[in-house]
């Protein structure tokens, strides 16, 4: 493992900062099972962000075989809040 820290430190600017943790919204354990990866972090950080932390919780946001039409609904009235948590 030096070996190869030691090789890639030749080619790139390298630091050392322990065991993995958290990366890129994703939580890293490792037991002797394997290695494990979490978002609960970060899923609460979104609810949190976007003021849903009391939502209720639900399998299957929508119901199953609707049809949705044009006639029905409105405009929203904040769509770049909708299109950022889409895109998170």
């Amino acid at each position: 493992m030096k070996r190869i820290q030691a090789n890639l430190g030749t080619r790139f600017e390298m630091k050392e900062l322990g065991e993995l943790k958290y990366f890129l919204g994703l939580e890293v354990d490792r037991t002797e099972q394997g290695i494990f990866l979490c978002q609960q972090k970060y899923a609460e950080n979104l609810l949190e962000r976007f003021g849903m932390l009391d939502c209720k919780e639900i399998s299957t946001p929508t119901e199953v075989n609707a049809r949705l039409r044009n006639e029905e609904g409105g405009e929203l009235e904040e769509p770049s809040m909708y299109r950022q948590l889409v895109g998170s």
